[in-house]
């Protein structure tokens, strides 16, 4: 079958799935594709965007969040209790009956999943909402591109709707 991957957030305590940005989840189905999860990892550990040509043209707050934080691609076959602390194993023993966890387990039962936020981050970008626009996209990747094509949709009609001051006649 094969090992499956999230890229996780020590700090923060939060992650990404990689189905999420239409990749699957092994390590070069993510790690070899452009415009998906690796994409989303750039933005968040940027440092500095907006300031020259080539960065992503937004002031959302989730770029750059990640920066300098402990990030770990954490598979599901990896060593258990690596990378977490002695109160997280103690928690999760407790809920699942005295099961050892390890790190990509452990995250996707108690870390945030910030993979729809750094994905309607990354379809402010032209180019990478005209990519998405023209792949087959799946699962949570469609919904959320359909989501921010509607919001898209709704924002230009308004700005249509929208009256141009009239100018004040001079003399």
């Amino acid at each position: 079958m094969g090992q499956y991957y999230k890229i996780v957030n020590l700090d923060k305590q939060e992650f990404l799935d990689t189905y999420t940005f239409n990749d699957g989840a092994k390590l070069l189905e993510f790690g070899c594709s452009s415009e998906g999860t690796l994409t989303a990892l750039a933005i968040l550990l940027a440092d500095g965007n907006g300031r020259g040509g080539g960065d992503l043209h937004s002031d959302n707050p989730i770029i750059g969040s990640w920066a300098g934080d402990r990030i770990v691609v954490a598979g599901d076959y990896a060593d258990e209790q690596k990378f977490l602390t002695v109160d997280q194993i103690a928690k999760h023993k407790m809920l699942k009956d005295g099961e050892d966890p390890n790190l990509y387990d452990y995250a996707a039962e108690h870390f945030k999943d910030i993979s729809e936020a750094a994905l309607i981050v990354m379809l402010d970008d032209t180019f990478i909402y005209q990519v998405y626009e023209k792949v087959d996209l799946y699962g949570k990747a469609k919904d959320i591109f359909e989501k921010v094509k509607k919001k898209r949709g709704r924002d230009k009609d308004r700005d249509r709707g929208q009256e141009k001051p009239l100018l004040a006649k001079v003399g």
